[in-house]
């Protein structure tokens, strides 16, 4: 039987998963679960989505026909043919776009910058998470709160207030010299206010090393992986961020550093005005424009969508023809497993598509599974994938 009023039977999906179907049509929905194998696919991933403001007025916007085309020809591997009919991969299709929902959502502004996303109690433990923690300039290491109600943690002679995702201390004279060092695991993301007001928002498996109090004519942070930065501005005392490649110098602004890759630091500027350094080569962005440094000191300016590249603070991680191979080193990041390629020809196989942070790695992998013939298998904490045969 083939399925043809996608639309339709999604708003159903929709409406079952959220509880206002009719007795009828739940019914009706159910048998079609049970009998179609691309109808049981779109109902879990539904299940696995969040709710998210104005799904269903979206589901208006999205031409059908476009996803198809767009999905298939990203199934087209030369060489071989789809066995997959074509009602299947269009719930393949549906399945994707279900993943890429609330990108879309914040494109069409239904859904403001300032919503929240819901968050998982189950994911993180109550009490200290391991990994998260604060390293003293002594030496000495402070286990911090994540999800919970916030809590205060003495220091030494430094009164800190950590917990609801994030950290923050008021300054003193009592402070002493040297650099301290928050990190952040995987699955997480954490905010810390500075002591100069200037806030951090860190991506997870990522480090940042600074000081209590900022002495001197600059204030200097040490970036190691991802971090957002609204830096307060302070006349005579430009904030500084150095990572493995770059010195980026600022006055008061809001940008992005990427420093995850050993090759390759990007700087992404949302507002203000930001002057990035690397060997011999300077460049200054105007907001909007992100400049990429590799490690042979060559450069690129090019402009970028500030949604997709901040989207990581809201849990997600938007892409655009991206290789297996870069999305493998997030899924590392994000979920704390270690991925390898039993099959090299995969790494460099290309999706479009988003991950998000709060759902079930699984999901994604059966996703993948189905629209990419990509397998997988997990040996031990290793996740591997392999072509599927």
């Amino acid at each position: 039987m083939m399925i043809e009023n996608h639309e339709h039977i999604y708003q159903l999906l929709l409406e079952k998963r959220n509880g206002t179907i009719s007795e009828a049509d739940d019914a009706w929905v159910a048998g079609l679960i049970d009998n179609h194998e691309e109808i049981a696919l779109m109902w879990r991933a539904l299940k696995q989505s969040y709710i998210t403001p104005g799904e269903e007025a979206l589901w208006h916007q999205i031409d059908e026909n476009a996803a198809w085309n767009n999905v298939k020809s990203q199934l087209t591997v030369p060489g071989r043919k789809v066995h997959m009919n074509r009602t299947l991969l269009m719930a393949a299709a549906i399945t994707v776009l279900v993943a890429l929902a609330i990108s879309a959502v914040w494109r069409s502004g239904i859904w403001q910058k300032d919503t929240p996303l819901p968050i998982a109690a189950a994911t993180h433990p109550v009490g200290t998470v391991p990994g998260l923690q604060l390293q003293l300039a002594n030496g000495s290491t402070v286990a911090l709160p994540y999800n919970q109600a916030r809590q205060q943690i003495t220091a030494g002679d430094v009164q800190l207030s950590a917990g609801a995702k994030q950290l923050q201390y008021a300054a003193n004279g009592k402070m002493g010299e040297g650099f301290n060092t928050l990190t952040v695991p995987p699955k997480m993301d954490y905010k810390l206010a500075l002591s100069d007001g200037t806030e951090v928002w860190l991506n997870a498996t990522s480090k940042l090393r600074f000081p209590f109090a900022f002495k001197g004519d600059k204030r200097e942070v040490y970036l190691e992986g991802e971090g957002y930065f609204n830096v307060a501005k302070k006349d005579g005392q430009p904030f500084i961020v150095h990572t493995a490649h770059t010195d980026i110098t600022v006055l008061g602004t809001t940008f992005n550093v990427n420093a995850y890759s050993k090759d390759v630091t990007t700087t992404s500027l949302v507002t203000g005005k930001v002057l990035t350094k690397s060997g011999n080569e300077e460049v200054t962005l105007k907001p909007g424009q992100q400049v990429a440094y590799n490690t042979s000191n060559k450069y690129s300016v090019d402009n970028f969508d500030a949604e997709e590249v901040l989207a990581w603070m809201r849990g997600l991680y938007v892409f655009h023809n991206t290789s297996l191979e870069h999305i493998a080193t997030v899924i590392e990041r994000w979920y704390g497993v270690k991925v390898v390629f039993d099959d090299p020809s995969l790494a460099g196989k290309k999706f479009t598509g988003g991950l998000e942070k709060l759902q079930a790695l699984d999901y994604f992998l059966e996703t993948l599974q189905i629209i990419g013939d990509v397998d997988h298998y997990y040996d031990q904490d290793v996740l591997h994938l392999k072509l599927k045969k």
